[in-house]
């Protein structure tokens, strides 16, 4: 392990990291927020020095000297690791040196839902509705670096040093880029990423909402993250307008961003024929429209509030009201942003369970959505399909084959064993949540929603609840599950291995 390697490349993290302060202290200046500027300012400044202090001294440590790379997957997958750690504390500064925060954890925990796009929070309805103007989009300015944003922007600066940090952070890209050069990979995805997030941008901008606003809601959709500027989220704004743009814009996000690479080299023919020959996306787009039609179906004859003036609940009797909450929250929940427009945690219980079944299958591979993803869930019902083929056939030869390509052994058992260290992680986080004196429910949702990075869970952790009351270890445990989920767990599982640091 070239440790002077993985340090180098951490500071240049670490300087990037202060140069994106810069945004949120521009936007305090703006709105007349001289405490909030100096906090990110501050901030900017802790980041420049550590990163500075960790990257000038081992700057020549990254090459070999005949020119050479001096470090290989395994400090990529270093600096993967600890990069959301060190990034996670450094950007808790601003909250804490703004006084949205008392203690480091909260902070930590804020800032690490951010970065890992999770959207799960320990504010207050009270404490969003008064943040600063800057620390508000600091918080969702995590959101959109977390999503690709930093990682892109690493690659394309350092392209060297940023090779394994792409192949680690974005596995299901890397494997489409095939023989293309990272570099030209990570252009590509940053042209997309900026363009999906500047065309969101204009249209919500267009149905009168405002430029912050827009700005932050608009971080939260590309990047399925879920922080709103309001308490109330989406609702906030009683548009069906801005529910539908933000409804699109997350089905995209949730789509393998490898097929809008294909639309900007080769036109909209062949990325269509690439979307309708996946079998993802059409799984993805099939297990969406049947969750709408089943949940609009079930809020429909439920019937809400029934139309008592009395109750907190709409009233599905109206058929289109149905439709609109069940399409946005089946679309939040499938692509693991944590956005809401109704109070999921008081439908029938089988409409819950239905909404943390998406949740846990999430999106596609290569895209900004978390959860397990389509792709893999397609992998493990073939392979559990040719197994019981090879049970009764043991002499024929059995293949795992998706898109008509086989898939190999090393990645069909990789896959398996990644859907059983889920399992493993999911049960022990539930049992340890439970010592808290946490409900089964609230226990095992607050897990599925960090591991998955959703947001909000049911119960005590619902959508119009928080994450505030759970215990400091509790919350430091979820702020580690947020990265299990975000790296996909390998890339962390790999820094608690001995072996794994050893030259």
């Amino acid at each position: 392990m070239n440790f002077r390697a993985v340090a180098s490349m951490l500071g240049l993290v670490l300087l990037l990291l202060a140069f994106f302060l810069l945004a949120p202290a521009a936007v305090g200046y703006y709105f007349d927020e001289p405490d909030a500027v100096s906090a990110c300012l501050i901030s900017a400044l802790v980041s420049a020095a550590i990163g500075a202090a960790l990257s000038l001294p081992n700057r020549h440590r990254t090459v070999t000297s005949e020119g050479r790379p001096d470090y290989f997957r395994r400090e990529g997958l270093a600096v993967v690791g600890l990069s959301w750690i060190v990034c996670g504390a450094v950007g808790a500064l601003p909250y804490l040196l703004a006084g949205t925060f008392n203690g480091f954890v909260d902070a930590f925990f804020e800032t690490t839902s951010g970065f890992t796009t999770t959207g799960s929070t320990v504010l207050s309805p009270e404490g969003i509705d008064g943040l600063p103007r800057a620390i508000c989009f600091w918080r969702s300015f995590t959101h959109w670096l977390g999503g690709f944003g930093i990682v892109m922007v690493f690659v394309v600066l350092f392209p060297t040093g940023g090779r394994s940090l792409f192949r680690s952070e974005i596995p299901g890209i890397a494997r489409e880029a095939g023989q293309q050069r990272v570099r030209d990979s990570a252009m590509g995805l940053m042209r997309i990423y900026l363009g999906l997030s500047i065309l969101e941008l204009i249209l919500l901008w267009s149905t009168g909402m405002g430029w912050f606003d827009a700005t932050v809601h608009t971080f939260g959709t590309i990047a399925t993250g879920g922080f709103s500027s309001h308490s109330a989220s989406v609702a906030y704004f009683l548009s069906w307008k801005v529910e539908l743009i933000i409804v699109v814009f997350m089905f995209l996000a949730g789509l393998n961003f490898a097929i809008f690479d294909v639309f900007l080299r080769a036109g909209p023919r062949p990325a269509w024929r690439r979307l309708v020959g996946s079998s993802e996306a059409r799984l993805y787009v099939g297990i969406m429209a049947g969750a709408i039609i089943f949940l609009t179906c079930l809020l429909w004859f439920w019937g809400g509030s029934n139309g008592d003036a009395a109750s907190d609940l709409p009233d599905y009797r109206n058929l289109g009201q149905a439709l609109r909450d069940s399409l946005f929250q089946v679309v939040c929940l499938n692509t693991s942003t944590g956005f809401g427009t109704a109070d999921f945690d008081q439908w029938p219980q089988v409409g819950k369970l239905t909404l943390m079944f998406l949740a846990v299958i999430g999106a596609c591979a290569g895209s900004t959505g978390g959860g397990l993803k389509v792709i893999r869930l397609v992998i493990v019902a073939k392979a559990a399909i040719t197994g019981v083929r090879r049970f009764i056939r043991p002499r024929a030869i059995h293949a795992v084959r998706v898109d008509g390509q086989a898939v190999d052994e090393a990645s069909v058992a990789s896959i398996t064993g990644y859907f059983g260290l889920w399992i493993l992680v999911f049960a022990a986080g539930t049992f340890v949540l439970t010592a808290f004196d946490l409900d089964l429910v609230s226990a095992s949702t607050a897990v599925l929603a960090t591991l998955n990075n959703i947001g909000p869970g049911l119960a005590k952790v619902g959508p119009t609840m928080n994450f505030a009351e759970l215990p400091q270890l509790a919350k430091l445990l979820l702020s580690l599950f947020m990265i299990f989920g975000r790296l996909e767990f390998y890339a962390v599982v790999a820094l608690f291995v001995p072996s794994f640091w050893r030259a």
